[in-house]
């Protein structure tokens, strides 16, 4: 998805610097790929909900992979299907040309607090 970093002890004759710089650069894809992909349905979420005369979801949180909203009770079930439906969407990006051979799975949960949470 461009972007690119540099990982000079990639060649380097210590084992121990050349794999930890190995071990770095899958990260860095897997990583990377992840965050760009969350912050792409962040932004689409954003713009369905601030279009929508309706909705009154805020995001209030990113955890790594994960999004933390906050719902009126009475529209869990919308913005539930919003955010699945986007996020599960972005397996495929045509205009960055990258499509996923899996497909990507998003788990739902709701509750009051961290530690009442259900999954939907």
């Amino acid at each position: 998805m461009g972007r690119k970093r540099s990982f000079p002890l990639i060649n380097s004759q210590d084992y121990s610097a050349r794999n930890q710089a190995e071990r770095q650069a899958v990260n860095f894809v897997v990583q990377g790929s992840a965050a760009d992909i969350c912050k792409m349905a962040m932004i689409k979420i954003f713009m369905s909900v601030a279009s929508s005369s309706s909705l009154t979801a805020r995001l209030v949180a990113q955890i790594h992979d994960e999004l933390l909203f906050e719902v009126e009770d009475s529209q869990i079930q919308e913005v539930a299907g919003l955010v699945k439906c986007t996020m599960e969407s972005l397996h495929c990006v045509e205009a960055l040309g990258v499509c996923l051979k899996v497909p990507l799975k998003v788990s739902l949960s709701t509750g009051k607090s961290w530690g009442s949470m259900k999954e939907l």
